[in-house]
């Protein structure tokens, strides 16, 4: 009985107990002086002084977005400015500024007026362009701030009805996306772009808001043929490797060339004439994921007619530069389960849609993950329409 008092006794002590401030207010703090601001895209830098007062912790800004929401930052009292980020428009916007002391008692209000320059979000949405793709649409956009901004990538079904078919993140300042996939005949395209600050835009479609995706297959490797060049890569059977594992529509088998050959080539006939649409590069996966000599870099270049065998550069058309992105970022050694997806996948890069016609292709090797100088790239396969 005595155990069961004292326990109700200490239960009813804390549940009287009131929180309150660390300690007792010295008075009420004074106001933050001597403010400074700088516009940003999308929000303000404000620099301040801070009063001269032993007990004071911090300073608070409150504030109200574009899209309505009123958030509030605070800064400790080691530092002497805020940043405050998350409009949409160029107009003038408030933030109401107070000094806190360790008793919580807050100063009166300074507020700061400030007009925000363009945001990232505004330019991406003013700049983004939908155009016919291979087996889809094209999407593309600036984002000259480096702005994290998501992209949800709109597409019609079957009963017409438009829904998200994939989103992405990116703080490129100069970005695209391809949706793929999709029958040659009239669909409705859009994106929807946000950003951090639950900002959300329109909905932007295309011009005339439906796009005919341009027809694409993968090109038949049946009548793919590795043609030896003077100044292409000599030999790729060494080690496991054998040249045909290169294009042999198998990604178990690999190319393997001997070291001091890169930067290095090595030359395709696709046996047809072709508009290209996209390449994709795979890594051998035999314990070197992101590593040894998985190619990292490399260029393309392509030729109508058949090329002098001396291999000539002057021959050759570029067609795009490629560098395999790791999409954890994660060191050497290191993959993780999103990366292993895109080894798998195979890594895609796009030609762009006016970049002509082609027979021969041409890859050069410049880099590998384990900056060696030999190389073991385990298939390349290539989509676009035949021309004849």
């Amino acid at each position: 009985m005595i155990t069961l008092i004292a326990f109700l006794f200490a239960l009813s002590a804390c549940t009287e107990k009131e929180l309150g401030p660390i300690t007792e207010s010295n008075g009420k703090p004074s106001q933050v002086n001597d403010i400074h601001i700088k516009e940003l895209p999308g929000g303000v830098q404000i620099n301040y002084r801070i009063p001269d007062q032993e007990d004071l912790l911090a300073v608070k800004a409150v504030y109200t977005l574009t899209n309505g929401k009123t958030r509030e930052q605070v800064s400790s009292f080691y530092e002497n400015h805020l940043k405050i980020e998350g409009y949409t428009d160029v107009q003038e916007y408030e933030v109401v500024l107070y000094s806190v002391n360790r008793g919580g008692e807050m100063s009166d209000p300074v507020v700061v007026s400030f007009t925000p320059l363009e945001s990232a979000l505004s330019k991406a949405y003013k700049s983004m362009e939908i155009k016919q793709d291979f087996g889809g649409a094209r999407f593309s956009w600036l984002n000259p701030d480096k702005g994290v901004l998501n992209f949800e990538f709109l597409a019609e079904n079957g009963l017409g009805v438009i829904q998200p078919y994939k989103v992405l993140s990116s703080q490129d300042d100069t970005a695209s996306y391809s949706m793929r996939g999709f029958d040659p005949e009239p669909i409705v395209f859009g994106v929807i772009v946000s950003d951090s600050w639950d900002n959300v835009s329109d909905t932007i479609f295309p011009a005339g808001k439906k796009i005919t995706p341009l027809y694409e297959k993968k090109l038949d490797k049946t009548k793919w043929s590795l043609v030896q060049l003077a100044n292409d890569i000599a030999s790729w059977n060494n080690w496991e490797g054998i040249a045909l594992g290169i294009i042999d529509d198998d990604v178990t088998t690999i190319g393997h060339s001997l070291s001091g050959v890169l930067p290095g080539a090595f030359t395709i006939d696709l046996g047809v004439t072709a508009k290209l649409s996209r390449l994709l590069m795979f890594q051998w996966d035999d314990d070197c994921e992101y590593a040894w000599g998985n190619p990292k870099s490399f260029e393309v270049y392509g030729c109508v007619d058949k090329p002098g065998m001396d291999g000539n550069w002057d021959d050759w058309t570029k067609i795009m530069n490629c560098t395999i992105i790791k999409p954890s970022g994660s060191p050497l050694g290191t993959n993780t389960d999103a990366d292993i997806a895109a080894l798998k996948a195979g890594h895609e890069f796009t030609v762009d849609v006016n970049a002509g016609v082609f027979r021969y292709i041409r890859i050069r090797i410049m880099d590998t993950w384990g900056s060696s100088t030999f190389t073991h790239p385990a298939e390349v396969t290539i989509y676009g329409a035949v021309e004849n």
